[in-house]
């Protein structure tokens, strides 16, 4: 048994092994879509020749998830469970995953696998020309079934990230991200929004570093509405992040420590 709680948890760097790939899985109350998501998720990384392992990380789950995550552990010495009591946010828990996580190359996904893990290879293979790569809903080769509304919030919520964020991209919140282990882990040791628009924050301060990101084609189905208080949240941290940027600068000073301190 492999299982961490982030009491017991330790980031050391001494005798790792080499990994390849690391695949960040933040779960909050899915036992019945993880064992799928996860059989799926090591179809497509067992096809190909690179060492890789699965951190799951179970977000303060109500239901039976991490009973569900420790049986499937058993099935698969590369996967490593991190799991801790209260729910905090996505952003969250894909942080604690990416800050644990070994791999020169680390990759965060969905959960509930919205988006297909058929796209591992591709976007992998795509990071040999770029630092950053990103699925994208807005790409010409995407295929997306979503409702009106959902679309609509979509691209008025992007609007809004252009205005206040100064981030020229033009989808920040599709769940599928790769890039440089390294320098993703760097990203999250500046990031503290802990929720929805955590994508935004990490693209943000990716852009300050001088990364170059790369969107790529997906393929999703979004079926789920947004809540009202989800868009509320959303729009507060947004307003955080602006509030750091522009006023109190403390991504650049935070940037700048991280530098100096390698």
């Amino acid at each position: 048994m492999r299982l961490t709680t982030i009491q017991e948890s330790t980031l050391g760097n001494i005798n790792k092994p080499i990994i390849q790939l690391s695949i960040v899985v933040p779960v909050y109350n899915q036992e019945r879509k993880v064992p799928l998501s996860l059989a799926r998720i090591r179809k497509v990384l067992d096809s190909t020749l690179i060492s890789y392992e699965i951190v799951v990380v179970n977000d303060g789950s109500l239901d039976n998830t991490l009973e569900v995550l420790m049986e499937e552990e058993k099935k698969n010495p590369r996967m490593q469970i991190i799991s801790y009591s209260l729910n905090v946010g996505k952003g969250h828990a894909v942080k604690i995953g990416v800050l644990h996580s070994k791999g020169n190359t680390v990759m965060f996904t969905d959960g509930d696998l919205d988006i297909s893990p058929e796209v591992i290879r591709d976007y992998v293979k795509e990071l040999e020309s770029c630092d950053l790569v990103i699925a994208s809903k807005t790409h010409p080769q995407s295929k997306v079934v979503a409702p009106f509304s959902r679309r609509f919030l979509s691209r008025a919520f992007n609007l809004i990230v252009r205005v206040s964020v100064g981030i020229k991209l033009k989808d920040t919140q599709s769940g599928l991200k790769a890039g440089n282990g390294d320098a993703l882990r760097t990203i999250f040791k500046v990031m503290l929004v802990k929720r929805y628009a955590f994508d935004v924050e990490l693209l943000k301060i990716a852009t300050m570093l001088g990364l170059s990101i790369k969107e790529m084609p997906i393929e999703i189905n979004l079926d789920r509405k947004f809540k009202i208080q989800e868009i509320i949240k959303m729009f507060v941290d947004i307003l955080g992040i602006s509030y750091r940027l522009r006023i109190t600068h403390w991504y650049q000073k935070q940037i700048l420590s991280q530098i100096e301190g390698r």
